[in-house]
């Protein structure tokens, strides 16, 4: 097992630096200790909950964080290709290929609110049918030797091209927590599978199931090895102190994509960082309750690649979220490290 970051950015921080700071702080740090990706969250305008110190911009950042670090990759987790003309993602995607040197990752995605976000206009046809046609002319635009030409659904044009080209084969991840023709793509494209922190083991189970069976046409073939599953992890002395350390910490933002995890007959009362450590749906305490805990998920969902540290958010402290990636990496993560989700599981004598 691969460990990986996604920064999520959602703080509360007045000034927009202030933010930006913290996420460029825990990028340094995770790549110090050798995590080996990060997954920059693009929000601001997309979003209907809007802070001043969102980041509606993941490439500039990864390309100062890029100056600053050493060898880990680093892709924005994701980019809304409907609010975009696809030309302009492919030349964003070329140029910070070349300035990170090789250590960029793409990431696509429909966008949250795509169909009802109004505010750069109204969307000129259905935002998924935008989304697989920009992918496409995204992909030609990267491979096509010269000039092409373009006729399709949404855009069309004469003699496109971009410059520069991509200075290596660019990866692309894609974000798979919303439908099953997105895992088919992912899965067809020879893409990443990128799964947020919000899904049950159950709906994580299913994603990978589906893009492990669905058709493949082009790039590296599905294998849960690509697969990168995000999960709240804090480590610390024990569970206690977790909870002590993130009781004050705000879930408000995502109450919308968190429903599902609500108890039958419960409300958003029961979203709460010590109800959700209770029941496991988020990894927090000592080093060997937080090995068990991803072990455990890891088995109930039949294995993945790439666990996704869950940081950019203020739960708890600057200092005690960096002391958590210092443990995890130096207590938990080795136990990790063999874990490999397509090698043939073999049966022990009891079984």
């Amino acid at each position: 097992m691969q460990i990986g970051l996604f920064s999520n950015g959602n703080r509360n921080n007045a000034l927009a630096k202030t933010s930006y700071d913290e996420d460029l702080h825990e990028v340094i740090l995770a790549d110090r200790l050798g995590i080996s990706e990060a997954w920059i969250s693009e929000h601001g305008t997309f979003l209907a909950y809007q802070r001043p110190d969102q980041l509606p911009s993941a490439d500039l950042f990864i390309c100062k964080a890029a100056a600053l670090t050493r060898q880990i990759r680093m892709g924005p987790g994701i980019r809304p290709l409907p609010f975009f003309h696809p030309l302009q993602i492919a030349t964003d995607c070329a140029v910070c290929d070349h300035l990170t040197n090789g250590r960029y990752i793409a990431g696509f995605g429909v966008g949250i609110n795509a169909q009802s976000n109004k505010q750069r206009g109204t969307l000129v046809h259905d935002p998924r049918i935008m989304f697989r046609e920009a992918v496409d002319l995204i992909l030609k635009a990267w491979e096509a030797p010269k000039p092409f030409d373009w006729n399709g659904t949404v855009w069309q044009g004469e003699q496109w091209h971009i410059i520069p080209k991509p200075m290596t084969e660019l990866e692309v991840g894609i974000a798979c927590s919303r439908s099953d023709t997105t895992l088919e793509l992912t899965a067809e494209k020879g893409f990443l599978p990128l799964m947020s922190w919000t899904p049950t083991v159950a709906q994580v189970r299913e994603m990978l199931s589906i893009y492990m069976s669905s058709e493949h046409k082009r790039g590296a073939a599905p294998a849960r090895s690509r697969a990168r599953v995000g999960r709240v992890v804090y480590v610390c002395d024990s569970v206690a102190q977790a909870k002590r350390d993130l009781r004050d910490a705000e879930l408000r933002h995502a109450y919308g994509r968190m429903q599902h995890v609500i108890p039958p007959g419960g409300s958003t009362d029961d979203l709460t960082f010590e109800k959700l450590i209770d029941r496991g749906f988020f990894i927090c305490g000592d080093p060997d309750t937080v090995y068990d805990g991803i072990k455990n998920l890891y088995d109930e969902v039949g294995g993945f690649g790439t666990l996704l540290l869950i940081y950019g958010k203020d739960w708890g402290t600057l200092e005690q979220r960096c002391r958590s990636m210092e443990r995890f990496m130096a207590e938990v993560a080795p136990r990790l490290a063999a874990l490999d989700p397509d090698k043939p599981r073999i049966a022990s004598a009891a079984e």
